[in-house]
């Protein structure tokens, strides 16, 4: 599992995290792509509402989602062993309450397609509820993963992000002041395959 994941890489960009709002390294070989793509394909998706936010702050998203994925699935073993790692790391990060250190784990997934052709989804932040760090496994496809400063669409840093790697981005707890980072794909031509993983506080009450 994570053929290509270096916990030497994984663990620096954890504690990168704390300065940098999003970092992609290598996680997965061509082959795990291949086998996770036939698995996910065989999911039940839906399509993203159109819109979310509110009216004075709106999203607009085009992709396809799975956010039901059954507990025993074999996708979840993904997260949890993932999730493992990142959270012995987080207690060596100074700026993190060993308490919720002790608490991470991925208990959120979400798999989610974009075609080739679709918009995407705009700038916007996740929820406070989401903590420390979020990871996004890419499986296939093209476009843009961007970090906006606002919810200017045409003011963003293109994060380098491709197939077999792993996106790390910062979340509230990571430090005192933490912000949460806006962000947005963009650009979609080849059929793009996600599977988010988060830890949900929410979920832990």
């Amino acid at each position: 599992m994570f053929d290509r994941l270096m916990p030497e890489a994984l663990n620096e960009s954890v504690n990168r995290l704390e300065s940098e709002p999003a970092i992609a390294i290598d996680c997965l070989s061509d082959q795990e792509c291949q086998s996770l793509v036939s698995m996910v394909d065989g999911l039940n998706y839906r399509n993203a509402m159109p819109v979310t936010g509110s009216k004075q702050r709106p999203v607009y998203q085009d992709f396809e989602l799975d956010y039901c994925i059954p507990a025993k699935h074999a996708l979840w073993r993904l997260p949890d062993h993932l999730g493992s790692q990142i959270a012995s790391m987080l207690l060596s990060v100074p700026s993190v309450s060993v308490d919720e250190a002790r608490r991470f784990r991925f208990n959120d997934l979400i798999v989610q397609r974009y075609p080739s052709g679709c918009q995407g989804i705009s700038p916007h932040r996740d929820r406070a509820d989401y903590r420390l760090v979020i990871g996004i496994l890419l499986l296939s496809g093209d476009g843009n993963f961007r970090i906006h400063h606002d919810r200017d669409e045409n003011r963003g840093q293109i994060i380098p992000f491709i197939k077999g790697q792993l996106l790390l981005m910062g979340a509230p707890g990571l430090s005192s002041d933490f912000v949460r980072p806006f962000h947005s794909v963009r650009g979609v031509s080849v059929p793009r395959r996600t599977i988010g993983m988060r830890f949900d506080r929410a979920r832990l009450i």
